[in-house]
């Protein structure tokens, strides 16, 4: 029962990170999905403990997203990638925390800010379609979104300072 629940908070913590991470590689997120729960399937049926569970799935997710791409036949395997080009591979694990961090706060907004916020900036709807949509005001649109991304400053400075207390 304890392993189930140890099982449990890793999968809750780690999922998404695990997700964007095998993302830069694949590139597909029906593949990504497969892969990371293929990874904490794995980590279900290990034997044993495992020291480093950061370093273990991110290893596991690694040699997924290459098998994958070799099952795919790719010519070339590429290693991690962004909207601007190569990333390494501390890069995108790095970059895979900091945007499921940025996700789970996005998904912390109350329901209107952050489907507006989604709207406008995921979907690149401008302030008008999205009024139309909802049925709302531009005004009331425009004011969702910017106390959405007020609140996510907020958040990211108070992470900041307590990066600067503890370090």
């Amino acid at each position: 029962m304890a392993r189930k629940r140890e099982i449990e908070r890793i999968f809750m913590d780690w999922y998404r990170p695990m997700c964007l991470y095998a993302l830069h590689y694949l590139g597909d997120a029906d593949a990504v999905e497969d892969v990371v729960q293929e990874v904490f399937i794995s980590l279900w049926n290990q034997e044993g403990p495992i020291n480093n569970v950061k370093a273990w799935l991110h290893t596991a997710v690694r040699n997924r997203c290459i098998d994958q791409l070799r099952r795919d036949k790719t010519v070339e395997l590429p290693g991690p990638r962004d909207l601007e080009g190569q990333l390494t591979d501390e890069e995108a694990f790095d970059r895979s925390a900091v945007e499921a961090r940025l996700w789970a706060a996005v998904e912390a907004l109350p329901e209107m800010r952050r489907r507006c916020l989604i709207m406008a900036k995921r979907d690149g709807m401008s302030y008008q379609e999205i009024a139309d949509e909802l049925g709302l005001s531009e005004n009331t649109v425009r004011n969702h979104i910017s106390r959405a991304l007020e609140t996510l400053r907020e958040g990211r400075k108070q992470m900041i300072d307590l990066i600067f207390l503890f370090f």
